[in-house]
């Protein structure tokens, strides 16, 4: 569609305008729903958690054997 130049203008204006918005405002709004989203599940689990038989562990840390220090003295 051919405008006159002035209404090209204001178009033109108008359509960089509402690029930047959209990029700003999907920003916003993606993270909006990312936080909801995580902020739901974590209540859930924790709400799961509570209900759960399974108690959880201090550490998964595993004491390594005695002579691992001088099995490893050596490696190659």
């Amino acid at each position: 569609m051919k405008l006159p130049a002035p209404l090209r203008w204001i178009r033109d204006g108008w359509m960089a305008f509402s690029h930047l918005l959209g990029l700003i405002m999907s920003k916003i709004i993606l993270t909006i729903v990312w936080l909801t989203l995580f902020t739901i599940y974590g209540v859930i689990r924790k709400i799961t958690d509570l209900f759960s038989s399974e108690k959880w562990q201090e550490s998964y840390w595993v004491d390594p054997p005695a002579e691992a220090p001088d099995a490893l003295r050596h490696q190659f």
